[in-house]
């Protein structure tokens, strides 16, 4: 693999320019979804009008650090009988699956949730009903931490959520765990298993 440096010569598409010759230089590249910023990483610019057009690979481990610090933290005590319920949804998914798959899963049932006015309904009877679906109560001590970091995009989906329905960011959580529950560890054979074995092997790559 090529070790770019600065000053150094390339091609590249350009949006405005078409195809352009390039010179690496140290640039400021913001993330293409506005999440944030990967400060001096080494770029293809463009020689016409000086819009950043490339990225070698040597600069992706920066921008992954970048991505990673630009994330927003979403926290959560629950029941721990609702982590056992989403750790066996993983697991029905990927027999493989570790605890960074509980991410993926449910970030995909709160966004999808956030796509209709019906989807919203859906999660904030979930989230109402949480309780009597996990019914017993658990004893008090019997409650874990979640911990996830999610993206600045994901975070504002969650917000919205969270004004639509009125509900906590937990209650949120809560609601989608019990999704999770009735469509993957409830039925003898769930409807979306296939659907979701193709997320979870593109969630692990």
């Amino acid at each position: 693999m090529k070790l770019y440096r600065p000053g150094e010569k390339g091609h590249a598409l350009c949006e405005t320019d078409g195809r352009v010759s390039t010179t690496f230089r140290y640039r400021d590249v913001p993330f293409s979804d506005g999440s944030g910023v990967a400060r001096r990483i080494l770029a293809g610019v463009c020689d016409r009008c000086g819009k950043v057009v490339s990225i070698p690979p040597q600069s992706t481990p920066s921008i992954k650090a970048a991505r990673r610090n630009a994330q927003v933290p979403i926290e959560a005590v629950l029941p721990a009988v609702y982590l056992d319920a989403l750790d066996l949804a993983c697991w029905r998914i990927d027999p493989d699956a570790s605890l960074e798959s509980r991410k993926p899963l449910l970030m995909h049932y709160l966004h999808a949730s956030a796509q209709s006015k019906a989807a919203i309904r859906r999660l904030a009877r979930a989230a109402r009903e949480a309780t009597s679906l996990f019914a017993p109560a658990p004893p008090a001590g019997d409650r874990k931490r979640l911990s996830m970091k999610v993206s600045p995009a994901m975070s504002r989906t969650v917000e919205r959520l969270a004004e639509a329905t009125r509900l906590s960011k937990t209650e949120l959580i809560k609601g989608a765990i019990v999704q999770i529950a009735e469509d993957i560890v409830g039925p003898a054979r769930p409807a979306r298993l296939e659907e979701l074995k193709s997320l979870a092997f593109f969630a692990n790559c």
